[in-house]
């Protein structure tokens, strides 16, 4: 649906944060209903201002594809922390986290609009992939893409049930009556999943014999007090269940006598002792900087900016010659990216990469820009440098692509907001015919749907591209391209890779169906 960009806010006086930029693909732009949701998502997170929920920074239109800047958490999020653990983590870590989670939930289900009005939010997607821990020991739930609240402009389309499989309580399943108490179900079943390595309603059978009123069979490794708490939360009737409060007073108690010092110093100190891996930036990211500027307008009551991408200018790059792109007309919301002229100076050893991509840029460049009007110098923006991202940063890894951007030039706090600058006005370029700027041409432009079907394969892992994706049969959202694919039974076993191809006409309702 989205790829995310790492960024960085630079101002006046050394002001600079680090943010997360999460932009809508073309694809998924394309739906108005997915759109909607996108805005609901940053609408509603907007309105909570909690430890233990990522911040919502601002909103807008890049390149007309809507954007969020949303506050950057370095650090995992709880699946790969299991991963990294080896599939399940320790009680005490699983507590902790599953606490803070509960703290944030209390808040979201508690919030009020301007007149004292309960909002009536349930984020609907409590999981692992979607709680980040940060390498400090702080803990934020993310992601409230399909969360419902009372003034949600968006609705789950009939037929569809909104969540994850494996966490989902039975009134959401039913489409039924939904409060704070179906969250606290999934955050039983999370934490479950936290302590074992699974969640039982990964089984199918399982989930319809809950639906049929029969309680949850729990793993009998979880010790006393843990295994009555999960009991109680994800009990079928949803009045049997306690609150978010409650729930998190009774992890505290729990907790409380297994450790010995605070939540977040014992988080911090299990952390360090993980392999951190971070990204570097090489020559190849100077290459793909790319700035982020106010769209001139002749528009007076426009309610939602407007801002497209153009290459970054650096002081010290040297200019490479090429036909000089002029426009008489000021650049409309329909220009939807721009090149610059300066290019950044790579180092030494990546001298061959830096001559064959310029070598290529400026073959493509001869062939695509053509002489325009002039132009007026025109605001600047911040600007934004794309570099490799660390997979766990800022927003779920199933969300976006391995980039990263960098931001510079704004005195606001905020990537797009704009001020007059002294340097001389740069000549903009033609758009390309893709409308996508070349640093970010080689991104997903769209989404398709793959369905594994097998009775004798329900409940079993998909895997693409060596990550687990969903499970049969539910539709699984993938890029187009091609992808390899696996299938793990819920026994262990996996069955033969498969090649597939994800196209435009593999959507929701006609999935690719590859079979084994």
């Amino acid at each position: 649906m989205a790829e995310v960009f790492e960024a960085e806010l630079a101002g006046d006086l050394g002001f600079v944060r680090k943010v997360a930029i999460k932009r809508m693909l073309d694809g998924a732009a394309a739906d108005p209903s997915a759109a909607q949701r996108f805005l609901d998502e940053a609408r509603i997170a907007s309105r909570l201002h909690h430890a233990n929920v990522v911040s919502v920074v601002d909103l807008g239109l890049l390149d007309g594809l809507p954007f969020q800047v949303l506050e950057l958490v370095e650090g995992l999020n709880a699946q790969q922390l299991m991963q990294r653990a080896g599939g399940k983590l320790p009680l005490e870590v699983a507590l902790a986290i599953a606490g803070d989670v509960a703290h944030a939930l209390d808040h979201a289900h508690g919030a009020l609009d301007p007149a004292g009005l309960p909002l009536g939010i349930v984020h609907r997607d409590v999981k692992p992939s979607n709680v980040l821990v940060s390498w400090g020991g702080d803990v934020k739930l993310s992601d409230f893409g399909i969360a419902v609240a009372r003034d949600r402009a968006a609705s789950t389309e009939a037929g569809l049930v909104a969540g994850t499989m494996g966490f989902i309580a039975p009134e959401q399943r039913t489409r039924g009556q939904l409060d704070g108490r179906t969250d606290v179900f999934a955050l039983g079943l999370m934490l479950h999943a936290l302590v074992t390595g699974y969640t039982p309603l990964q089984d199918v059978e399982v989930e319809m014999r809950a639906l049929l009123g029969d309680p949850i069979p729990l793993d009998g490794s979880l010790p006393e007090d843990v295994r009555a708490m999960i009991e109680r939360a994800v009990a079928v009737t949803r009045t049997d269940r306690p609150s978010a409060a409650e729930l998190a007073g009774t992890i505290g108690s729990i907790l409380a006598p297994r450790l010995t010092g605070d939540v977040r110093s014992f988080l911090r100190g299990y952390l360090a002792t993980l392999d951190r891996k971070p990204a570097k930036a090489g020559a190849l990211d100077q290459l793909l900087g790319i700035e982020v500027v106010l769209t001139d307008s002749r528009e007076s009551d426009r309610s939602v900016r407007h801002y497209a991408t153009i290459a970054l200018q650096r002081a010290e790059a040297p200019t490479i010659a090429k036909p000089t792109p002029v426009r008489a007309d000021p650049p409309t919301v329909a220009d939807r990216s721009e090149l610059d002229e300066p290019v950044a100076r790579p180092s030494r050893r990546a001298a061959p990469i830096f001559a064959a991509v310029v070598g290529l840029g400026l073959v493509a460049g001869a062939i695509v820009w053509q002489v325009r009007g002039d132009t007026e110098p025109r605001v600047r923006g911040p600007a934004i440098t794309l570099a490799p991202a660390d997979t766990g940063a800022g927003v779920p890894t199933d969300a976006g692509s391995e980039l990263a951007i960098t931001v510079d030039g704004s005195a606001d706090a905020a990537p797009v907001a704009s001020r007059p600058d002294a340097r001389p006005a740069r000549q903009p370029a033609r758009p390309l015919d893709s409308g996508v700027h070349p640093a970010i041409a080689s991104v997903p432009t769209g989404t398709g749907y793959l369905q594994v079907l097998g009775e004798d394969l329900v409940g079993s892992a998909v895997l693409v591209d060596g990550h687990v994706v969903g499970s049969v049969p539910n539709p699984i959202a993938a890029a187009f391209g091609i992808h390899r694919v696996e299938v793990e039974r819920r026994d262990g076993t996996r069955l033969p890779v498969k090649t597939i191809e994800i196209k435009e006409v593999h959507t929701r309702t006609n999935p690719l169906r590859p079979a084994w």
